[in-house]
């Protein structure tokens, strides 16, 4: 199975799930994404991978238009279902692959993409297809794994074991590397630790019981010496760990 089809196959049986995350459904998290965004009121915004579509109705509230994007349908239908609790009536959603989108050049002054590049097989694909259909500035929030090789390869060990539509977790470098590779200009950086209960995590993926038990050793052993570059700690007996997220703001050179 191929990661798209792997992505498709884990994001469509999680929706429910995914749709509800802590890490996903974060206002203070959002509104400060679309703030950095320099988003006004006139402007067009693509959200790429938009999932339940949390971004996409966040950029609604200030927005002229906003189109959220998934490859998987399941997801799509629950960015639907808030769209009409919403009441916002300018944001539509479509099944779409960011590789291949079905947008004229420059159609839109911000294109976005929330917690999704880590799953993309080819990101240099994904970021110059992003910057064909932008006008103006693109905006990406992801987390980001330590600088340090085998802290970041042990990191990604597990989440590749916890969900196998897992890519890459990019370091910060890497990251930036890559937008610059496309030609954009990095306008702003803003870090975010965003704390996680393992429970809930691993929950939240739907992973098997033997694997994880893995993943809670493996966690467990990087706590002393922070292997894994998550500050993994044990308060009240719960297992916990920090994400390092990025906003990063790019504006698109023509």
């Amino acid at each position: 199975m191929g990661i798209k089809e792997s992505a498709i196959r884990q994001f469509g049986r999680r929706a429910e799930a995914y749709s509800k995350g802590n890490i996903f459904v974060d206002g203070v998290h959002l509104s400060e994404i679309v703030k950095r965004s320099g988003v006004t009121r006139n402007h067009r915004v693509l959200d790429i991978a938009t999932g339940a579509g949390f971004l996409a109705l966040e950029f609604a509230k200030n927005a002229k238009t906003v189109v959220g994007c998934d490859i998987t349908r399941n997801m799509l239908m629950k960015a639907i279902e808030k769209q009409e609790l919403s009441g916002l009536d300018n944001t539509g959603f479509l099944l779409s692959d960011v590789e291949s989108l079905p947008f004229p050049d420059e159609s839109f002054d911000i294109v976005s993409c929330r917690f999704a590049f880590h799953h993309f097989p080819d990101p240099r694909k994904a970021l110059l297809e992003m910057k064909r259909v932008c006008r103006k500035r693109i905006t990406i929030v992801d987390g980001v794994s330590s600088e340090d090789r085998d802290k970041s390869m042990f990191h990604n060990h597990i989440e590749k074991l916890r969900d196998p539509s897992h890519v890459r977790i990019y370091a910060l470098g890497e990251m930036e590397n890559m937008v610059k590779e496309i030609g954009a200009v990095i306008a702003d950086i803003e870090h975010t630790d965003i704390p996680q209960d393992f429970d809930e995590w691993i929950s939240r993926a739907g992973t098997g019981t033997k694997t994880i038990k893995v993943i809670e050793d493996l966690m467990r052993q990087s706590a002393n010496d922070d292997g894994t570059g998550l500050r993994v700690k044990l308060e009240n007996g719960r297992l916990g760990f920090t994400y390092d997220t990025v906003i990063l703001i790019a504006d698109v050179r023509r």
